[in-house]
């Protein structure tokens, strides 16, 4: 990915996921207060179980289903940011590879590298009085970001290779389709 199409996705799905997460904000206050406006009211002539037996509660199961709806509109479009910082951060760490399983290596070699300096490092931060405690956390959490940054490279690695062999298998089968039928011509 070149620098003007990055610059040409963030324009796109920036102001995208901004407007899903106000929307989505919105329809979660709207299912929180909403339901006041109308507390205790019954729906006439519709008998259901009691969670459902008033008009408040179907506000705020509404809203709250329409706010979920934003949100996930909102992260699918952050996808694209997950992606982009999983390269930044890869590149950072020195994974160039475009070998698949040396590529998936090193990110192994990366979890295991993160996981062995936080279990390390956690009883010596613990015991530094006063924030200890929150170095650990704070430890914890980046270690946890890498795992999880490099937990998505692999997938997508292991994403990228069988989308090209099953385009190469793909082709191949169309091209044992076609001299098959030119063969009969």
């Amino acid at each position: 990915m070149n620098r003007g199409s990055i610059k040409r996705e963030v324009r796109r799905r920036l102001p995208k996921i901004l407007m899903n997460v106000a929307a989505a904000f919105l329809f979660w206050v709207i299912g929180q207060i909403g339901p006041f406006f109308v507390k205790d009211l019954p729906l006439p002539g519709i008998s259901m179980p009691p969670p459902f037996n008033s008009i408040s509660s179907i506000i705020g199961i509404t809203a709250t289903l329409i706010a979920t709806i934003f949100i996930v509109k909102a992260i699918l479009d952050g996808l694209f940011f997950v992606d982009l910082s999983a390269e930044i951060i890869t590149r950072f760490l020195g994974i160039r590879e475009k070998k698949p399983l040396k590529r998936i290596g090193r990110d192994i070699a990366y979890i295991l590298l993160a996981l062995l300096i936080t279990a390390a490092s956690s009883p010596i931060l613990s015991s530094i009085p006063n924030i200890g405690g929150y170095l650990t956390t704070i430890v914890g959490l980046v270690a946890l970001g890498i795992f999880l940054i490099l937990i998505y490279d692999i997938g997508k690695v292991i994403r990228d290779v069988l989308r090209r062999r099953a385009k190469r298998m793909a082709d191949w089968i169309s091209g044992l389709l076609e001299e098959r039928e030119n063969r009969r011509r």
